[in-house]
């Protein structure tokens, strides 16, 4: 699904979507053009085309009769890289982080086996340059670069895949791992180990190893959810 556009009816369709998803509105709840446009000040056109938008991520379901409804959760456009983003803002981001960390682990170990099987030789050597950056970053302390490098490293590693299903599902990924830097839950300095993690991959990748590639990419994904909950953890005992 197409991201929200940066105009007022994107700004007004933002709030919206973080107030269903934060559960302001429950589904079920019956949300009002009138009232929506006299509640943020702007015009019904404004209004119409906020709420295309939500209609369009299946937020929202417009009746005749009683107009604009908020859909379950379960009719949402879930993989949708805003949906992600308000659903990881609102009081069940820890079980949304799980969610999405399992749907990594049932797919990025088969796509990176998938990579060393059939990628060619120039996606190969980009994707040693992405594990290369992340060594670099991670022994200048730079998160920011660290992070970028991250992002690029899957993006880059489910469209090496050969499956277009699984490419498509690079904006998941990098909502994830945005996700994570936004809530906090990550290290205060990019970690080593982690950068050592995804060089195994993409070495594995760059030799044609199958097999190496995948269980590479299964400990990436593993720690990422131990190194989550860690986090949560020692945020409740405090």
């Amino acid at each position: 699904m197409p991201e929200l556009g940066k105009g007022l009816a994107g700004k007004v369709a933002d709030e919206v979507g973080q107030a269903i998803a934060s559960g302001q509105h429950a589904p079920g709840d019956v949300l009002r053009t009138d009232d929506l446009a006299e509640r943020f000040g702007v015009s019904r056109t404004v209004i119409r085309e906020a709420v295309q938008a939500l209609q369009a991520k299946r937020l929202l379901r417009s009746t005749q009769r009683v107009g604009l409804t908020v859909r379950p959760v379960q009719e949402w456009h879930l993989y949708d890289p805003d949906v992600i983003r308000w659903r990881l803002a609102g009081p069940e981001r820890i079980t949304v982080l799980d969610e999405l960390t399992e749907l990594r682990a049932a797919v990025e170990p088969t796509a990176a086996a998938a990579a060393a099987r059939h990628a060619d030789r120039t996606m190969r050597t980009k994707l040693l340059e992405r594990s290369a950056r992340m060594r670099a970053a991670a022994a200048e302390g730079d998160r920011t670069s660290f992070l970028e490098a991250d992002v690029d490293f899957h993006r880059l590693v489910l469209a090496m895949s050969g499956n277009p299903l699984f490419a498509q599902l690079a904006p998941v990924t990098e909502e994830l791992l945005r996700g994570r830097a936004a809530l906090k839950l990550l290290p205060t300095a990019p970690d080593p180990a982690d950068a050592d993690r995804h060089d195994a991959v993409a070495v594995a990748v760059a030799s044609g190893d199958p097999g190496r590639a995948e269980v590479g990419m299964r400990a990436v994904v593993a720690e990422s959810l131990e190194d989550i909950h860690m986090r949560l953890g020692a945020r409740r005992g405090e």
